[in-house]
């Protein structure tokens, strides 16, 4: 032992003896190691003349007990202090961690018992439930005082739980290597290196006004050292959202650490083990005059079911946001679970939306490029089209390919493989649609002008309209959305069917209406819902509290969307009387004529002058046929009229069951 553990020893024993039973067995066995350790002389105590202490009665003992005091106030005045490093280290941990004189007791005898066996060994030998003995004996503490004070321990990570004696081994590692002898090494270890962005700001121009944001905010932060400062980074899995945050902290140069996810022994982090961590981080980072945190999944800790050691109160995390005096960056997978009480109180809020086929296309060639995996500039564009995918599955799919020598057909069954567990679907492959090679306003059968109406909205330059597009299945109402939003110059459609917004769970349906136009809004994109009336279904035959929702959803998104939204409906008698008022347009598309029905036999057959007088057409039908056609070879026009007749058979429309004859 140096001169400081012997003080220390000398300090706990002194204060220990008065309830220590001297004449026991174990007593023996310290009082054996002190006479050997500090050369005690042995005259001074009463020993027989066979060599053993003399302490067959209760005075006897209490002499003796008073000898052996006055010899250790000696010995202590004997061993001089030396500033020893492991002194040293104690006093940096107590001054970093703010400790007070109780918690710094408690932490320096827990540790000595754990760095040095002598103190374990001997000084458990005299006294029962140890630290509750230390405690009331040596720190004179009064009954509950000591569960108060551990509990702040493990707060600021120094124990391994409220109720442990245990020490944090990384506090441990301090103490058992010399060389961590100055503030900086000891604060490295108790919160590890900074993390560091592989990325660069070029890879989120998508995103350059939040992330320029962020880094103005997170620079000012340390600048004038706010308190209360954390930005939230919220979006759907894999879109690049904790490299975004080290990315920013990096460009403000202001060193990011993370908040644990996982502990040493390979165990999943609970959600006390990260606000433990999360505080005693906060601590040692205070003292730094730059730094951030980075807590990743903030809804281990936010959502609404939040409790701290069995309380339902969200005081204390509430108190941590509003006080924290480091930089906190938090993202999450889904604001929806996480209570307002939290979201509050952000300083500045990020949402990382599902990427543009443009971006996405960026990303493919960026990371493509960077591992130097062989695929071709027109498999690259077809992939980007079949597989909306977040950035993380382009990244891990390229890895995965180099890994064993695959090319381009091995990187796309990567790429469905993840997709399918991301996704939760068996079919993860974008359908190609049958599109025309040029729209052709000739083929759509329409109670108004869409030559005259299209020109119209172009030339009012105006994009909050909303279109109620309505008619018989195959009439070219979502085609003609399309190739609209081409003219008006929206970059991006956002196409969404009934089954990609409805939701098994309640309120779940709505959630993901409004993150559609939250989404088109944010790309100023054409929002178009496929089968609307599953939305909205007159409110009158509602038979649930959930219908009546998401149509009152609908309707409100409606009224206040800045950008073109579009509807079609194949049952226009089944939507809500208060959604018809709020459409700007409202457009039935219905069958070909007959001059539209011989048009369409040369524009999808290349057979002129075609004689054929077929009710209950439409483009689609047209389409369906000519797939069959590439199949079966068939050019012969009474063929093809024959398929034609066969696809109005299966019809159900009110208005061809009385048509005879075609």
């Amino acid at each position: 032992m140096n001169n400081f553990e012997k003080r220390k020893f000398l300090d706990y024993l002194e204060k220990l003896l008065p309830v220590t039973d001297t004449n026991s067995y174990s007593f023996d066995t310290v009082f054996d190691f002190m006479i050997n350790e500090f050369k005690m002389d042995k005259k001074v105590f009463p020993f027989d003349e066979d060599g053993d202490l003399d302490l067959d009665t209760s005075r006897k003992r209490m002499d003796f007990a008073k000898i052996l005091r006055k010899e250790i106030k000696k010995l202590k005045e004997k061993i001089k202090p030396q500033n020893t490093v492991l002194e040293r280290q104690f006093n940096t941990v107590k001054e970093i961690y703010d400790l007070s004189n109780e918690e710094y007791e408690i932490m320096m005898y827990l540790t000595l018992r754990e760095i040095n066996n002598i103190f374990k060994e001997y000084l458990d030998c005299l006294q029962n439930q140890s630290l509750s003995t230390f405690c009331r004996e040596f720190l004179n503490m009064r009954f509950g005082r000591k569960e108060r004070v551990m509990s702040n321990l493990h707060l600021k990570n120094i124990t391994d739980s409220r109720h442990s004696e245990s020490v944090n081994s990384n506090l441990l590692k301090i103490f058992d290597n010399p060389n961590c002898n100055t503030p900086a090494k000891i604060a490295s270890v108790l919160i590890g290196k900074p993390e560091k962005s592989k990325l660069k700001l070029s890879d989120y121009s998508h995103m350059e006004k939040d992330c320029n944001t962020v880094i103005n905010i997170l620079k000012k932060a340390v600048e004038q050292k706010k308190t209360g400062v954390n930005i939230l980074l919220y979006g759907g899995v894999g879109l690049g959202k904790s490299e975004m945050a080290r990315l920013v902290a990096n460009c403000a140069e202001v060193p990011m650490y993370s908040v644990i996810t996982q502990l040493e022994n390979f165990k999943e982090a609970d959600r006390e083990d990260r606000l433990v961590d999360l505080y005693s981080k906060q601590h040692v980072l205070s003292r730094s005059e730059k730094a951030c945190i980075l807590f990743d999944e903030g809804e281990d800790v936010m959502n609404r079911g939040f409790s701290y050691g069995g309380s339902a109160s969200k005081g204390y995390l509430n108190h941590l946001l509003e006080t924290t005096s480091v930089p906190i960056i938090w993202t999450t997978n889904n604001i929806f679970d996480v209570d307002p009480a939290f979201l509050r109180r952000m300083t500045y809020c990020v949402e990382f939306e599902k990427l543009s086929d443009e971006v996405r296309l960026n990303i493919w060639n960026r990371v493509i490029k960077k591992n130097k995996l062989k695929v071709s500039k027109e498999k690259v564009e077809e992939l980007n089209k079949n597989y909306n995918i977040p950035p993380s599955l382009i990244a891990n799919a390229v890895q995965t390919t180099k890994m064993v020598g695959g090319d381009e057909n091995d990187f796309e069954g990567f790429i469905e493989n993840v997709a399918k567990v991301v996704t939760k679907k068996k079919n993860v492959k974008n359908k190609k649609e049958f599109e025309m090679k040029e729209y052709s306003e000739d083929l759509v059968n329409t109670d108004i002008d869409l030559k005259d109406l299209t020109k119209r909205i172009k030339d009012s330059g105006k994009l909050n309209f909303s279109l109620c597009l309505f008619g018989q299945p195959g009439t070219g109402k979502s085609l003609y959305a399309k190739w609209l939003a081409k003219q008006i110059g929206c970059k991006e459609v956002i196409h969404k069917k009934a089954s990609d917004l409805l939701s098994k769970w309640v309120g779940g349906t709505e959630e993901n209406i409004a993150a559609c136009f939250a989404e088109a809004k944010s790309k100023k994109a054409m929002l178009i819902f496929d089968e609307a009336d599953s939305f909205l279904q007159n409110r009158n035959n509602a038979q649930r509290s959930w219908e009546v929702t998401q149509v009152n959803e609908m309707l409100t998104q409606m009224e206040s969307h800045e950008y073109p939204f579009v509807c079609t409906t194949n049952l226009m008698e089944t939507l809500d009387e208060a959604s018809l008022r709020r459409f700007t347009f409202k457009i039935k598309f219905d069958f070909l004529t007959e001059p539209q029905v011989n048009q369409a036999i040369e524009h999808f057959f290349g057979i002129k002058d075609a004689d054929v007088k077929i009710k209950g057409l439409t483009a689609g039908d047209f389409a369906t046929v000519k797939r069959k056609l590439d199949f079966l070879g068939v050019k012969d026009l009474d063929e093809i009229v024959k398929m034609l007749q066969d696809e109005v058979k299966v019809k159900k429309s009110k208005e061809l069951k009385n048509s005879v004859g075609f």
